[in-house]
């Protein structure tokens, strides 16, 4: 069954605090010596349109954009000086003719040769353009051609590895299932003050290197590849077969997270609940976001869920979600639905605890099927308001995600935004390869080779200020594809704001799970992109 918002409250009342739109997450004070990522520290912009697969950097597009204008003027330009030889040439005739002065017949031909040098330089000028633009894309192509093809090869064989991995495994079945046992023993052994979490929390503080960069991306992305392998074959499917399966998609990380979903319970583990939630604050907004940047700070934590509510006179109202991050890493399902059971079962494209309470927290708001919903999310949040905007369910008119593991879920094709990712942040990789086009994708590297990594909290790159420093760049942009994209979520809110008489109000919601209630049946949400 799905969870339910309740009875109807009466009107809650405005809060007098009026939020100011560059209103961000107060940061946690830092360690002496640490410093939030800049943007100077990380990598290039890089860009790929909606539709295409070919990557570049945001400069490399700017360069494209700059040529391509300048061959226009210059054809502009070639077209006035041909009308203007032709004029002076006709000037010159009759100059001559009708003139008894030499000079002025001197000056007529001199004008003419002048006339017909610039046209020739604007010929060459023009072909030195058109020859650089083809040099940029032949760059860009090539560039791309390499990567796909290295891609894929790290694909082929994170498939044979995995499925060679499950069927040594299976062979090792009795070893398997001893290390196995002996893992649960251990996570059931008591563990005073979480002794245990508290000392892999240390390690990683102090070494991020393990889970921070391009190297444990590309690791990542080859375990989550060979995972459905591995699992068939450990299942008794014969190697051949469980290689084709995952190539022709029919497995894959969605299958996979399904499995965990469905064997989890068993343990304990990765048991959905029904959800309740409840609007904890009603207040003003002075202004609407303006940037990623300010987007992303305005997507909450604590609170899972935050609805602003934009009306203008005479016009439907519009609404823009925010959708918070994860809030434990605890497997066993207990009063948080932003957790790993949401996270796996969220990969997996079912409606799980932090999507039905999201949907629940906008029906709450006033979000109707028919309503323009912009949904804006960081980590889990990214996910979910990944799934809101594919599921057919809501009239989504844009979508921007921070460190989404969303790759495999399949959007809607038009749909404004852009999906932000940190290149040497592994968690986008968890859902699997980027699979979906219909979104401009918007990577880069938050922390460049040879830049000191933090270490005051886990995982550096996947952190809110990595992103807002991702975001700022994204601001900064120089190519049309970005500054387009940004200027389209912008104008969304905008446009409503800017009339007279218009109002926003932002809606904050906190959503728990019920545990001890029946679980509920979970249905797919979202489709798998191929």
């Amino acid at each position: 069954m799905r969870a339910s918002a309740g009875p109807p409250r009466p009107p809650q009342p405005i809060d007098p605090l009026v939020l100011d739109p560059r209103s961000a997450i107060t940061p946690a004070p830092l360690p002496p010596g640490q410093h939030a990522p800049r943007p100077e520290q990380g990598g290039p912009l890089l860009v790929t349109l909606a539709g295409t697969t070919v990557v570049t950097t945001d400069g490399m597009q700017c360069h494209l954009e700059q040529l391509s204008s300048l061959q226009e003027q210059l054809i502009s330009v070639m077209g006035a000086l041909a009308e203007v030889t032709d004029t002076v040439a006709w000037g010159a005739i009759g100059t001559v003719a009708g003139s008894t002065m030499g000079g002025a017949a001197s000056s007529a031909r001199r004008s003419a040769a002048h006339v017909e040098s610039a046209l020739h330089a604007a010929r060459t000028a023009r072909g030195t353009t058109e020859q650089l633009t083809r040099s940029l894309h032949h760059a860009i192509t090539a560039y791309a051609s390499a990567e796909t093809d290295a891609l894929a090869r790290m694909d082929r064989l994170a498939s044979i590895g995995g499925a060679g991995f499950g069927v040594l495994a299976r062979a090792a079945l009795p070893a398997v299932a001893g290390l196995g046992l002996a893992g649960w023993l251990a996570s059931a052994l008591p563990d005073p003050g979480a002794l245990r979490a508290s000392l892999w929390r240390a390690f990683f503080l102090q070494h991020p290197e393990p889970i921070t960069g391009p190297g444990p991306v590309r690791v990542v992305r080859m375990l989550t590849d060979g995972l459905d392998e591995g699992t068939s074959t450990f299942l008794g499917t014969p190697l051949p077969i469980a290689v084709l399966l995952g190539a022709a998609g029919v497995t894959g990380v969605r299958s996979s997270s399904r499995g965990l979903l469905a064997v989890g319970p068993l343990l304990g583990m990765f048991r959905e609940t029904p959800v309740t939630v409840d609007r904890v604050r009603t207040a003003p907004v002075s202004a609407p976001a303006a940037g990623a940047v300010q987007r992303l700070a305005r997507v909450p934590e604590v609170n899972q869920v935050r609805v602003e509510k934009y009306d203008a006179p005479d016009q439907p109202s519009r609404f823009v979600v925010y959708v918070g991050p994860t809030e434990t890493f605890s497997p066993v399902a207990d009063h948080e639905p932003w957790d790993l059971t949401s996270n796996v079962g969220g990969v997996g494209g079912l409606d799980v605890g932090a999507y039905r309470a999201s949907e629940l927290a906008m029906r709450d708001a006033g979000v109707t099927a028919s309503s323009p919903v912009q949904f804006v999310g960081f980590s889990e949040g990214g996910l979910v308001a990944s799934m809101l905007a594919a599921s057919g369910d809501w009239n989504a008119a844009g979508l921007q995600t921070f460190g989404a593991p969303a790759g495999n879920i399949e959007l809607p094709e038009g749909l404004d935004g852009m999906a932000v990712r940190n290149t040497d942040d592994f968690i986008p990789m968890l859902a699997g390869p980027q699979l979906d086009h219909h979104l401009l994708h918007v990577e880069r590297r938050a922390f460049s080779a040879g830049e000191p990594l933090p270490t005051y909290h886990a995982a550096p790159a996947h952190q809110r200020d990595a992103y807002q420093a991702t975001a700022a760049v994204i601001d900064a942009a120089g190519s049309a594809a970005v500054r387009e994209q940004n200027a389209a979520l912008d104008a969304f809110t905008a446009d409503y704001a800017s009339r007279g008489g218009s109002t926003i109000t932002s809606m904050s919601y906190h959503a728990a799970r019920v545990p001890d209630a029946a679980a509920p049946t979970l249905t797919q949400v979202t489709t798998e992109a191929r």
